[in-house]
């Protein structure tokens, strides 16, 4: 018995040993189908499945669908197509079977989808022009869709509108990015009715017309620049903006860094239009530019406090429109879009009233843009220049300065514009500057005055244009005429609001007896000073907004909100001040007095000098006040994100706004080519 378990044992080791000498059977033959990490396809649409075969020398294998060409086709190399429309499931199972051995089967699932394809997929249209756009919906019986515009549907006056049919009209001004001071995109899309989740889009460039080459006599707001600004890497246009006359000679106008290069420019130098950015070959002038101009004059930006950025350029005979036409500043509109006219010859004589005086202006990038007065007699405002390209870097203090409201009444491209009235088109200033939050201007009359002829005084400049007239693109019914006016947003913190509440707690019944008119208090945030919850006071609509109404109440500001009525009195809690202080809306336009102006401008100009010390602190000017727009108040610029001493809430019995913004700039960052 054991010489049998000895044989069996030595059997055994035998086999074993003709087996690791490659005697006996294989592994078995798989297959591994691979998609890339591709989990989706959209109907109709294609993608490639790889199959590897392991553990046999042949490769090939023979591809099917799962569930036959309903589910789609499949090539003997592995390229699926999706079927026209989805299937129910939608997911679908694809096999790759080895042909050494019909066994060994690989699978991988791909998942049809819906999709929408927008046509075309880009397009370039001007400012109030039309294109028309489809949409085809692959996986779909169902081809409705519903048309937006940056993400509004039908779209808007300010990115453009598109109808149900898909044919999209661009907006009246270049849309542009407050942030960065350039234009932008927008984008149209194509929703799925059937399913919302499903969407397609195209992306739409808007141009001005201002940025086209001009046959000569060429008009104003357009392209142009010296024709020196570049060098080996980039170059630089701006507007001209407006024609002036001095002592019979005509005068292309706008700033010293657009003519003059900031002071690097030479008198006589050649200014060109379109500007060197906008010729056919950009960066170079030869390439379809025409010289309309000759540097003639210019304020010296490297001098203390400089009134204004401001050059003036001698007209080459017959080269531009002896009439000063602006394009689009007209009275008028032909076909839908502003007509061309020059501005009023008449320099604004009434009253600036910040966050009141609508204002317009058409230059290179934007083309013709519309908002406000924000801030007047703005002192302190800084902004860094370059002498030339490349070239040693200095800074410019400004004073006495207007500002507008919102950082999209201008980008890069548009400085040298003439910003005017929009109910007269009486010239307010000159635009070189800007930030996310507002616009730059020196005031139209300092910029005259500082180009007079001083060998042959007193001969100051005067603008070429017509009579007074309403410039149109700001009030027809396609403009987005406050568009740009940036609205401020309060956020106070919690705790801030807990304290308001207690102040308006203890202080409501002696209110409401001081000031008869006064309905109800509540609480909600200031829009003078952002960080700070106000007690509000709402008064009965048609009551004067007395200035006898404290600006503050135990540290916390006041604001006033007039109503037509109320459903309660008193003392509001926190949910019923918000629901009214929202169907309030917005603050109407403001309405200090000119003598209200004058006593701010007063308290700015003694207080200015000692804030502008201060860290943090951009700019001070005159405004009015959002927490009461029958006021006028002194106008703190302050830099985002930078810490700054604690700014009063009055001083010398004026209230005192607070804007968060960035640097001031007189270039389009973010666009090497192309200064503000």
């Amino acid at each position: 018995m054991r010489k049998h378990v000895l044989f069996f044992v030595l059997i055994a080791s035998l086999l074993a040993g003709i087996a690791a000498c490659g005697g006996g059977s294989h592994p078995p033959v798989s297959v591994t189908v691979t998609d890339d990490g591709i989990t989706t396809v959209a109907a109709g649409g294609s993608i490639e499945f790889l199959a590897t075969v392991m553990n046999n020398s042949n490769q090939s294998v023979t591809w099917a669908v799962s569930g036959g060409s309903a589910n789609g086709t499949i090539t003997s190399a592995g390229l699926y197509t999706a079927p026209a429309l989805v299937p129910n499931p939608a997911s679908v199972t694809v096999t790759a079977t080895s042909q050494a051995d019909t066994a060994a089967v690989g699978q991988a699932s791909i998942t049809v989808t819906v999709s929408i394809v927008v046509s075309p997929s880009t397009a370039i249209v001007q400012t109030l022009g039309t294109t028309s756009f489809s949409a085809a919906i692959h996986g779909s019986s169902n081809q409705s869709v519903t048309w937006e515009v940056d993400g509004i549907q039908g779209g808007s006056a300010s990115v453009g509108t598109i109808s149900a049919g898909g044919t999209f009209q661009a907006p009246e001004s270049v849309p542009a990015i407050a942030s960065s001071g350039q234009t932008t995109t927008v984008s149209v899309t194509a929703v799925s009715q059937a399913n919302p989740a499903v969407s397609g889009s195209a992306t739409v460039t808007v141009t001005s017309p201002n940025q086209l080459a001009q046959n000569l006599p060429i008009k104003l707001g357009t392209s142009g620049g010296n024709a020196n600004n570049v060098n080996a890497s980039e170059c630089e246009s701006g507007t001209l903006g407006s024609l002036v006359t001095r002592a019979g000679t005509q005068y292309i106008l706008s700033n010293n860094h657009v003519l003059a290069d900031s002071d690097a420019g030479s008198l006589g130098d050649n200014i060109i239009q379109p500007g060197l950015v906008d010729t056919p070959n950009p960066c170079v002038a030869s390439s379809g530019s025409s010289t309309v101009a000759h540097l003639s004059q210019f304020i010296n930006l490297q001098q203390p406090s400089p009134p204004a950025d401001a050059a003036i350029a001698q007209v080459v005979s017959g080269a531009v429109d002896s009439s000063g036409t602006i394009i689009e500043l007209g009275d008028s509109t032909s076909g839908g879009v502003p007509t061309d006219e020059g501005p009023s010859s008449t320099v604004f004589s009434g009253t600036l009233v910040p966050n009141s005086t609508a204002v317009a202006k058409s230059g290179r990038s934007t083309g013709l843009t519309c908002s406000t007065v924000e801030a007047i007699n703005v002192d302190g405002i800084r902004v860094q220049y370059t002498q030339g390209l490349g070239g040693p870097s200095f800074t410019a203090v400004y004073n006495n300065q207007v500002a507008i409201n919102g950082g999209t009444f201008s980008a890069g491209g548009d400085s040298g514009s003439l910003i005017v009235a929009q109910s007269n088109a009486e010239p307010i200033a000159l635009l070189y500057a800007g930030s996310s939050t507002d616009t730059i201007g020196a005031p139209a009359q300092t910029v005259l005055n500082n180009l007079a002829d001083t060998s042959n005084p007193p001969n100051v400049p005067s603008f070429v244009g017509t009579s007074d007239h309403v410039v149109s693109g700001c009030t027809s019914s396609g403009a987005d005429a406050l568009g740009a006016t940036a609205q401020t947003t309060a956020s106070p913190s919690a705790a801030e609001l807990s304290n308001a509440e207690n102040v308006k707690n203890q202080n409501t019944p002696q209110l409401m007896t001081e000031h008869p008119a006064v309905l109800a208090v509540g609480v909600a945030g200031s829009l003078d000073r952002p960080d700070r919850a106000a007690i509000i006071l709402f008064l009965r609509k048609g009551e004067p907004l007395v200035s006898s109404i404290p600006h503050s109440v135990a540290g916390v500001p006041t604001r006033v909100i007039s109503v037509d009525s109320l459903p309660k009195s008193g003392a509001l809690d926190p949910q019923s001040t918000a629901a009214f202080v929202k169907s309030a809306g917005a603050p109407g336009p403001a309405n200090p007095t000119s003598e209200d102006l004058a006593a701010a401008k007063t308290v700015k100009e003694k207080y200015s000098a000692s804030l502008m010390k201060q860290p943090g602190i951009l700019g001070v000017g005159v405004t009015s006040s959002l927490d009461n727009p029958s006021e006028a108040a002194v106008m703190v610029f302050v830099e985002t994100g930078k810490p700054h001493n604690p700014i009063p809430l009055e001083l010398d019995g004026v209230r005192v706004r607070v804007k968060s913004t960035d640097k001031f700039r007189a270039y389009g960052w973010g666009h090497a080519k192309s200064r503000r």
